[in-house]
């Protein structure tokens, strides 16, 4: 309840674990980049907002993958940096569950509660950025990040 994720990624915080935590970051971005890119499945033919949606969702969610990589790149000990690019990882990637929420709600087969699931990322986001030193709500927003990746992997595979 004291820490920031982006402490375990602290060489002087967590010496014997620290690259082990950015290595995991960098390649959970990697997959998190393939998921997006795989949405495309999700795309409805002659359906234009919803292809831009889709797109949408896509591209932010792809910076958003980027924002992650370098913020195990210049991890928290380097504090300006760090804190640079883990705001607009989580930045990215409320707003690329958003779009993509927006994009699903035309598709016949995708339950209402992860459409919400998507969008309630974002203010969650907006909280955590209003109360910086509650922590929890940090843990609280990957929770739901990995929750709604994970749901939606699993109605893609059921697609």
């Amino acid at each position: 309840m004291k820490n920031w994720l982006s402490d375990l990624g602290s060489a002087t915080l967590n010496p014997h674990g620290a690259i082990l935590y950015n290595i995991g970051i960098i390649t959970t971005a990697l997959f998190l980049m393939l998921f997006f890119v795989g949405l495309s499945t999700w795309k409805i033919e002659n359906k234009r907002v919803q292809i831009i949606m889709l797109r949408l969702a896509q591209a932010f969610g792809v910076l958003g993958s980027i924002g992650m990589i370098m913020s195990a790149i210049f991890p928290i000990n380097f504090l300006e940096v760090h804190s640079f690019w883990s705001a607009s990882l989580f930045i990215m990637l409320s707003t690329g569950f958003v779009f993509l929420a927006a994009a699903l709600r035309y598709h016949p087969q995708v339950p209402r509660w992860l459409l919400i699931l998507g969008v309630s990322t974002a203010p969650i986001v907006i909280l955590w950025s209003l109360f910086k030193s509650v922590y929890v709500l940090e843990w609280i927003t990957l929770l739901m990040f990995l929750s709604y990746v994970s749901l939606v992997g699993v109605e893609t595979k059921q697609l």
